[in-house]
Parts: structure tokens; sequence; C-alpha cells
């Protein structure tokens, strides 16, 4: 008796939440594309405006490079205790806080005085994006399953080569129209408008039981600052030998050394204790099952490489056209495009491509097709910045980049659980956001070490300028500056006009030197993940 009174009500229950789901389908979609693209436009838009910011906030490139991975370095500290406040609140609550916090951090850029200001807005956005980025995966799994959920992740994924188009056109022509605040302003329209789509869309809530484990948001948090403050630091600090501006080193060695392994070893032991949480019965701040399986960390391990080579080719590219090439902000995103475009094309094909080829060789190929592409660029390019094999290589590196990127997302989705959703969504906005903010600090550091190189390497040898003891070319005083820059730097030396010429000539034919080393770098790394594809499937999807 008791069982059928309560299966009509049952019923009714499950067929209106359907029609609800129904009628919602596309705004879980919509939300998380728009909140994917306005944190790409953030992370792309800041390379676009670099001359513009050094010149207004009076500071150094290398002080917009910690603008740059300030964002990226506190999304990938902070995701994992997003992640798991999702389950708390729920994915629509955590959805508007972490807007409600991003729009602030966006406030403050607009509002910088100072480039100490504009870093505190960008770890303060990032703060948010830790909400938002585990979120999107949270959200996708809960309203979306089977072959529309492959597809809700490709276009999530695809919103990326978006995002990064709209950073570089409607980007680079507010930056060069009204200043490079105007990008700030749009932002915060835009994540208003998101705002509101959030509050519209209805999703399933899963009570929490359990709490929060504070030292394992402490250890992964540390953890991952003190591996991205390393890698951050090479440039200035040396990876193995100390350079002359590292603040302490024992027996000549760089502190980078010290960092690495301090932050490896915190890793493992947050680790280690999300395994001593589940044995025991408690509630793990990320499930030790995300990492326990082969394939999640080979599509994890992709998402970091891939994330490192778009994020090193970002910054590398915009401040080469405009700092060396001269060009403007648009003239230097149209210049770039390409590159955005293609990424956009492919990530909107993967789910056919999925269906076409097992994903071990769809993702081997992706990084294969993008190592190859960014290293024919660093072949091909020049100072001048023209030839078919450039334009291919950018069309070949997009194209890598956006498989890379939505084949990787997508598999981690749909081989597991959707209990794990949020988890997973955790462990990928990691990587990616690890991958961006290694990435700007890896192409930076490289750029300058070699350009230090190139260039004392050249004054040495040139023989109207070794024996002049007033050129001094380190790692430490070298910098990557225009032209005319560098000629106003030199004035003051009293250099005869013959003198000045070489000694600008040497700096172009070093700076062309740096940017085709650190290309290169940022290709071998996209290749290191290929020995750990060998846990992916090789049967493709019926």
């Amino acid at each position: 008796m008791d069982t059928a009174d309560q299966q009509p009500a049952v019923r009714v229950t499950t067929e209106s939440a359907d029609e609800a789901l129904l009628r919602a389908s596309w705004l879980p979609l919509i939300l998380v594309c728009f909140t994917g693209l306005v944190s790409v436009f953030n992370a792309s838009v800041l390379p676009m405006a670099i001359s513009g910011v050094v010149e207004g906030l009076n500071t150094t490139i290398s002080n917009v490079q910690l603008a740059i991975v300030a964002y990226g370095v506190f999304v990938a500290a902070f995701t994992v205790t997003g992640g798991k406040i999702s389950g708390v609140l729920g994915a629509k609550n955590t959805q508007l806080l972490g807007l409600t916090v991003y729009i602030a951090g966006m406030l403050i850029c607009l509002l910088a005085r100072d480039v100490s200001a504009l870093i505190a807005g960008e770890a303060v956005a990032g703060l948010g994006g830790a909400l938002l980025v585990p979120n999107a995966l949270a959200i996708l799994g809960q309203a979306y399953s089977g072959t529309q959920r492959t597809v809700a992740v490709s276009i999530l994924a695809g919103s990326t080569g978006i995002g990064a188009a709209l950073a570089l056109l409607v980007g680079g022509f507010l930056v060069q129209t009204w200043g490079w605040r105007a990008p700030f302003l749009l932002l915060l329209v835009v994540i208003a408008g998101t705002i509101v789509i959030a509050s519209r869309v209805v999703l399933p809530r899963t009570p929490f039981r359990g709490s929060i484990d504070k030292a394992s948001i402490a250890l992964s948090a540390v953890g991952v600052l003190l591996l991205v403050a390393a890698i951050n630091q090479i440039g200035a600090w040396g990876l193995l030998l100390a350079a002359e501006s590292a603040p302490v080193s024992v027996l000549g060695l760089s502190p980078v050394l010290a960092l690495l392994l301090l932050g490896v070893l915190v890793l493992h032991v947050f680790a280690a204790r999300q395994h001593s949480l589940v044995d025991g019965a408690r509630t793990a701040l990320l499930d030790p099952q995300v990492f326990g399986s082969g394939l999640n960390r080979a599509c994890l391990i992709g998402l970091v490489a891939v994330n490192l080579l778009m994020a090193g080719v970002s910054y590398l590219l915009p401040l080469y056209t405009q700092m060396v090439l001269g060009k403007t902000p648009v003239g230097s995103a149209l210049m770039l495009v390409p590159i955005s475009l293609a990424a956009l094309v492919s990530a909107a094909a993967t789910p056919v491509l999925m269906r076409l080829f097992a994903c071990r060789w769809l993702l081997t190929g992706a990084h294969v097709l993008a190592a190859a592409a960014v290293m024919l660029l660093a072949l091909t390019i020049s100072n001048q910045w023209s030839g078919v094999w450039t334009g291919v290589s950018e069309v070949c590196l997009g194209l890598g980049i956006g498989v890379g990127l939505s084949a990787g997302s997508a598999l981690l989705m749909e081989t597991s659980p959707q209990s794990l959703s949020g988890e997973i969504g955790s462990a990928r906005g990691m990587a990616n956001f690890l991958g961006l903010c290694t990435g700007t600090a890896v192409a930076g550091a490289v750029l300058m070490s070699v350009l230090a190189q190139s260039a004392s390497g050249r004054v040495a040898d040139d023989p109207d300028l070794r024996s002049d003891s007033r050129i001094e070319v380190t790692t430490s005083s070298v910098s990557f500056v225009a032209n005319d820059d560098l000629r106003g730097r030199l004035a003051g030396l009293d250099l005869t006009s013959a003198q000045l010429d070489r000694a600008v000539e040497i700096n172009v034919d070093s700076r062309l030197v740096a940017l085709r080393a650190s290309l290169f770098v940022l290709g071998l790394a996209v290749l290191l993940p290929l020995v750990t594809f060998r846990q992916l499937p090789t049967r493709r999807e019926q």
C-alpha cells in the first residue's frame, strides 16, 4: 500500500525534473563556455597589452610576466580546494561565488595604479578561477551524459580557441584604441552577464557528507606554489648553478633546485595524506582514484604539456611582434590569429576524430604535430615575420593544440564515473593552469638566458666592442627592449656612432636567437608526455 502510494509521486517528480532539465539543457553548456571564455581572455590579453602596461605603469617586462603568471599560479594552487567546495556548496552556488570573486579581481586590475596592484588583482581573479575551473566539469557531468557529454566537453575545450582569438582581436583593438585597462572593463561586463546566466541554471544538488581537510588544502597549495616559484625564477637565479642575482647559494648551487625538490616532496605528502584519509573512512580533498589510473595520469600530463606550449607561445609571440617588430596590438593580433582559429576548428572536430581514431594515436599525433609545428616556426621565423612556412607552422600548431586540449579533457570525463566529475575537474584545472603558468615562466627564462648568452658572446667576439667595458651583458642586466629604447639606454655610455649601431645590430640578432631557442624548448616539452600515452586505449570509440 505504501509502495503503491509512493510510486506516482516519484514518477511525477522524475518527469518534472526531466522536463526542467530539457528546457534548460543548453544553459549549463552556455554558462561554462562563457566562464571559459572569460578565463582564457583574461590569461591571453595581458601579453597582448604588455607594451602598454610597461609604459602605463612604468614597470618592466619581468614584472608584467609576474602578473601574467599570478593568475595561473593561484588557480593551480587552489583548484583542488575549489573542486571540494563545489561539492559542499553545490555547482550553482559555487559558480556564483567564483564569478563574484573573479569580478572583484578584474575590478582591482582595472583600477590598478602600479604593477603590484595588477599582480594582486590577477591573484584574486585566480582564487575565483580556482572555484570556476573544476566546477565547469562538475556542471557538465551533472547536466549531460554519453555522447552529449563528449560533445559538451569538446565545445568547452573549443572555447579556449575562441577566447584566445577574441583576446587577440577584440583585446588588441581595445588596447590600441582605449589603452590596456579597456579589456578589464569588458570582462567586468561579460562576467556580470554570466552571473545572470548562472542564476537561471537549474542543477541537482547532492548533500555533502564529511568535512574539508585543512591540512590537505595547505599541502596542495604550498606544493604547487613552490614548484611554480622555482620554475619562474630559473632565468634569474639559474637552474643548477646559482646566478649573481640568486638570494642565496649553497656550494654554488641555485636555490631553484631546493624549491623544486621541496615542492615535489610536499605534493608527495599531500598524495599520501589523501590515501590515509580514505583508508580512515574520512573525506579526502582529492580522491586518490583520480591519479590512481594510468589513463588519467597520461591525460593530465598531456594537458600540462599542451597548456605549457600554448602559454609559452602566447607570451613569446606578442612580446616579439610588439617589442621587436614594432607592431600595434591589433597588428600583432592579426599575425597570431591563425593559431587560435585552427585550435577552435580542431577542438570542434575532436568528437568526430575520437570516433575515427584510437585515443592513443589521436593524442600522440596531436602532440607530435604541435611539436613539429613550433619547431618549424622557430626555423622559419624572421625579423620580418613573413613566408608561407611561417603561416603553415602557425596553422599546424593550432590544430595540434586544439585536439590535445579537447581529446584529453573528453577522455578524462568519459572514462570516469559521474560521481568523480568534480574531482576530475579539479585535477584537469590544476593540470591546465600548472601548464599555463609554467609555460610563461619557462619561455621567459629561456628567452632571457639565451639572449644574455648570445649578446655577451657576440659583444666579446666583436672587434669594436669587446674591449669596451662600459657595455655589460649579464642575465641580470640584459632586457628584451625595442631598438629605440636600447639606443636610448646606450646613449649615456658615450659610445661612437659605429659602436652604437653595432650594439643594436647584435641585440637584433640575439633576440631572434633567443626566440628560436625558446620555441625549440617548448616543442621538446610537448613531446615528453608521449612516454605515458601507452596507458591510453588503442581502440577507437564505437
